[in-house]
């Protein structure tokens, strides 16, 4: 039976705790470190939600906003794909 893979996503102000991850799970193989790489502000204007709201689900959208909210205050996101 498979687990799925674990992704960590961790801030780019948190680069000690991203170099402690990628070694502490090196040799898992269903486990991945990165760095978060966006910029900027993530919101877009009216144009750009009225797109997003038919083609994402709700769920997808909710997990997005608390990965963005935990790198926000923990300094990493732990998400796991099934």
């Amino acid at each position: 039976m498979e687990t799925g893979r674990h992704l960590f996503i961790v801030s780019r102000q948190n680069l000690h705790l991203y170099e402690y991850l990628a070694h502490t799970f090196a040799s898992e193989l269903d486990v991945e470190v990165i760095v978060d790489r966006r910029e900027g502000a993530r919101r877009g204007g009216p144009d750009r939600r009225a797109a997003a709201r038919g083609d994402r689900r709700l769920t997808e959208r909710r997990a997005a906003q608390q990965a963005s909210e935990d790198l926000r205050t923990l300094g990493y996101a732990f998400v796991r794909h099934a």
